[in-house]
């Protein structure tokens, strides 16, 4: 018995209209063919654009679709954001949040990782830094939000680094477009809805990059570039691009270097005697700073006293777990998690967690007997 052909969408508010808007999100791309041929669209593209036109709904995610040898990119609604009205404080001084993030490794595979698990973990990073800061602004107002990314933001294609047949899902462009420029538009977008202003601030990493290629032709230079084009004419919303391999931030009046630390050798464990010498270096270099912030080795690290004037460095660990490269590198498979801290104007970094991004690593209650 063959499908039956309709030459029009269903009516607005009607039950069969509602049920498709509900599905069509996060319908695959053979349920879009067979919606389209159902309804009477010569493809997929006249069918979006009449779910648009007709019913208001929208893909969740932006989609590519080839014409030929064209690539074009469908379904990107325009960004609505609504002013963020911050709650009257009768007591203690403003602090700045920082969100310190990095290692996200889109589009690589492990037995508990994959493109899924990448997406429901930067959903969840939103739920726990909320959880975090609602709990500080009970004590004092929290106006800015400052996200630090230490790149790595996607796997890449170097069989070098791990990706290899199996061991990642799409090639670099696709980890990018499809996974996570998505993502950190979602995830900066509804942090904005929270916060009075949001700063982010990318470097990039070591993946998504040739050896012998510029060092700016970096995948995560390539996200900044996007989420830059996408957001700058939002209001309150700051990307800045950070093309060297360190730089100096200023939060709060506090100096804070920043790199990816790739460049510090790594055999067993996090190399911390060998990033005490760099960042010493570094410390002259650059100037003086109280803070550094790093990423890279797959391994949260919440502070170390260097000295007097070198008060702490933070690693930030990854989105991936079960990882193949700490458990070869580190010897420990990497624990998924961001960090985040609150910056005092007097005080400098008054407290820091570990943000949890998958819930089913969270360690579990002691049992009864």
């Amino acid at each position: 018995m063959g499908i039956t052909t309709k030459s029009y969408l269903p009516e607005p508010n009607t039950p069969e209209a509602e049920q498709l808007k509900r599905q069509y999100p996060s319908a695959g791309q053979d349920q879009l063919e067979q919606w389209a041929r159902h309804y009477g669209y010569k493809n997929k593209k006249q069918f979006a654009d009449a779910m648009r036109n007709r019913l208001g709904a929208y893909r969740s995610q932006s989609h590519m679709e080839e014409r030929g040898n064209e690539q074009i990119i469908v379904n990107l609604p325009p960004i609505k954001l609504r002013e963020y009205k911050a709650p009257k404080q009768k007591r203690g001084d403003e602090e700045i949040a920082i969100l310190h993030t990095g290692d996200g490794h889109a589009g690589k595979i492990t037995k508990s990782f994959n493109e899924d698990v990448y997406r429901e973990n930067m959903d969840t990073l939103f739920d726990s830094v909320m959880t975090i800061v609602t709990l500080h602004r009970h004590m004092y107002p929290i106006k800015c939000l400052r996200i630090i990314n230490c790149g790595d933001n996607i796997q890449g294609e170097n069989p070098h680094q791990g990706s290899i047949v199996g061991a990642v899902k799409m090639g670099a462009r696709d980890q990018r477009v499809k996974l996570a420029l998505p993502a950190w538009l979602r995830l900066i977008c509804s942090l904005k809805q929270e916060f009075e202003e949001v700063i982010f601030d990318g470097f990039p990493g070591n993946h998504g990059h040739d050896i012998l290629a510029p060092e700016t032709s970096r995948e995560d230079l390539s996200l900044y570039d996007l989420l830059q084009a996408k957001l700058s004419d939002q209001r309150g919303i700051t990307i800045n691009i950070h093309e060297q391999f360190g730089d100096i931030l200023n939060i709060g009046g506090w100096r804070f270097f920043v790199a990816h630390l790739d460049g510090i050798p790594c055999q067993q464990g996090i190399p911390y005697f060998a990033i005490d010498r760099a960042l010493k270096a570094w410390f002259m270099q650059f100037g003086g700073f109280s803070y550094a912030v790093g990423g890279h080795f797959h391994k949260k690290h919440l502070g170390d006293e260097i000295s007097a004037v070198l008060r702490d460095f933070f690693i930030c660990s990854t989105l991936v777990s079960d990882d193949d490269w700490a458990l070869k590198k580190l010897k420990i498979s990497s624990n998924p998690s961001q960090n985040i801290m609150g910056v005092h104007s007097r005080m400098g970094v008054t407290w820091r967690y570990p943000v949890i991004v998958n819930k089913k690593f969270l360690p579990e209650k002691d049992k009864e007997g």
